[in-house]
C-alpha cells in the first residue's frame, strides 16, 4: 500500500511544488499543507477527548482530519498573520498565540511518521553555536570560529589571523528600499572596517579565519545516501568568497566524497536527528576537508540543474520508501527536474491567488523623502 505523504511548506516553495508533482507522476497524490494560511485562510485544531486526540486543519485545497501520514516532509514552514485584522496592542499577544499552538500542532501531526526533518532537529540544527559544537564531537574539521559580541575579543580574534577574518550573521536578514535589496552573505573583515564598538557589541556575529580554497563541495544527503557537487567557485570573478553570488558564472560537477568524510557527516546527522541536511565544504589546496555548515532546508534542485545528477528523483523514492536506507539506483532514474518545471511555475502562479504567500522577511528602509516629511 502507497504511504500517505505530508509536505508542509509555503504556496511558492519550488522545491516542494517539484516533488509533489514528481511524486502525482509516481501515481502519489500528497497532501500539500501551505501552512502560511494560517490563520488568515485556514483553521487548526486541536481536540482532546475521550482518551484521544484529534489534529484537524481545514483551508483552501487542505482538509486534513483522516488517517495521519505516514511520512512528513517539514520543509518550509511558517504562519503570517495579517496585522489589520488585530488592533496593534494585541498584536504581540496574538503572534505569541499563532508561534506556541503551531510549535506544538506540528508536533501532534504524525508522530509516528518519518519526518524529514523532526521539529526537534530542526530547532537544534538552527542553533548554529550547538550546530558546531555537534560537528567538532562528529569529528568535522572547522575554521577557527568565534561566536562573540565582545569588540577586544573580535579584534584579537583578527589579529591572530592575519589581521582579517571572514564574518557571517548568526540568522539570516535582508534590507530593501524601494529599487534594491541587500543581503548579508559572507564578507571579509578587518580592524579597520570593523564597525564601532557599541554596534559590535549590539549584533554578535560568527568570525572564522580565512581557510584558502581550491573548491568547495556542496553534499546532499538524503538519509544515508550523499550526493556531492564540487564547486567551482575559485574560477569564478564574483563568488571567490561565496559561491552564492556567482550563480551566473558558477560550474559545478558531480564529485566521489571519500568514505572518511561520508562518515563523520553521517555522524553529524545522527547527532542531530536529521534524515536530510546540505552540508558545505571548502576543500584546501594540501586536500582537506573544512566544514561550514549543515542546512537542514537547504536548496538542491540548484545542484541537479549544474551537474545534471537526479537529485529530484532520488528524493522522491526517499519519501515514498520513507526510511534513511532507502534503495534507488541512478540507472532507473524515471523523472527529471526538466520534466515538471512548466508544471511548477503554472502551480506557483495559481497559488498567488489562492494562498497566502512567506511573507518578505526584509526589513524596509523608508524613502529619505518619507521620514523628512513624517518628521
Amino acid at each position: 500500500m502507497a504511504k500517505k505523504i505530508l509536505i508542509a511548506t509555503h504556496s511558492q516553495d519550488y522545491h516542494a511544488l517539484a516533488v509533489a508533482e514528481a511524486l502525482r507522476r509516481r501515481g502519489i497524490e500528497p497532501l500539500l499543507w501551505y501552512t502560511t494560511d494560517y490563520p488568515a485562510r485556514s483553521v487548526e485544531s486541536v481536540d482532546f477527548s475521550e482518551g484521544a486526540s484529534t489534529v484537524t486543519i481545514e483551508g483552501p485545497e487542505m482538509d486534513f482530519a483522516g488517517p495521519r501520514p505516514d511520512v512528513v516532509w517539514y520543509r518550509r514552514v511558517g504562519h503570517v498573520l495579517q496585522t489589520g485584522s488585530v488592533h496593534p496592542a494585541d498584536l504581540e499577544f496574538a503572534m505569541l498565540q499563532c508561534a506556541r499552538f503551531r510549535s506544538g500542532l506540528f508536533r501532534m501531526v504524525s508522530p509516528g511518521a518519518f519526518w524529514v526533518n523532526p521539529p526537534e532537529a530542526v530547532e537544534r540544527t538552527e542553533q548554529k553555536i550547538f550546530q558546531h559544537q555537534a560537528a567538532v564531537e562528529s569529528g568535522l574539521v572547522m575554521p577557527p570560529t568565534l561566536y562573540s559580541n565582545d569588540p577586544a575579543r573580535i579584534r584579537a580574534f583578527l589579529a591572530r589571523h592575519g589581521g582579517v577574518a571572514v564574518y557571517k550573521p548568526i540568522a539570516p536578514r535582508t534590507w530593501r528600499d524601494r529599487e534594491t535589496k541587500w543581503i548579508p552573505y559572507t564578507s571579509l573583515v578587518s580592524g579597520e572596517r570593523l564597525v564601532a564598538d557599541e554596534l559590535l557589541r549590539a549584533a554578535p556575529g560568527i568570525y572564522q579565519a580565512l581557510v584558502p580554497k581550491a573548491y568547495e563541495l556542496r553534499v546532499t544527503f538524503m538519509g544515508r545516501r550523499a550526493f556531492a557537487a564540487k564547486v567551482l567557485s575559485q574560477e569564478t570573478e564574483t563568488g571567490k568568497l561565496d559561491w552564492r553570488t556567482a550563480y551566473h558564472e558558477l560550474r559545478m560537477e558531480p564529485y566521489d566524497l571519500p568514505a572518511p568524510v561520508t562518515a563523520t557527516c553521517l555522524a553529524l546527522l545522527d547527532r542531530l536527528g536529521l534524515a536530510f541536511g546540505c552540508f558545505d565544504f571548502i576543500v584546501t589546496p594540501d586536500g582537506r576537508y573544512v566544514f561550514l555548515e549543515v542546512n537542514q532546508a537547504g536548496q538542491w534542485l540548484f545542484v541537479e540543474n549544474y551537474t545534471h545528477m537526479p537529485l529530484l528523483d532520488a528524493f522522491v523514492e526517499f519519501l515514498v520508501q520513507g526510511r534513511l536506507d532507502f534503495d534507488w539506483r541512478e540507472r532507473d532514474v524515471r523523472i527529471r527536474l526538466g520534466d515538471v518545471d512548466a508544471a511548477v511555475r503554472e502551480v506557483m502562479r495559481k497559488n498567488l491567488d489562492v494562498h497566502v504567500d512567506e511573507p518578505d522577511g526584509s526589513v524596509r528602509e523608508e524613502p529619505q523623502e518619507a521620514v523628512a516629511g513624517a518628521a
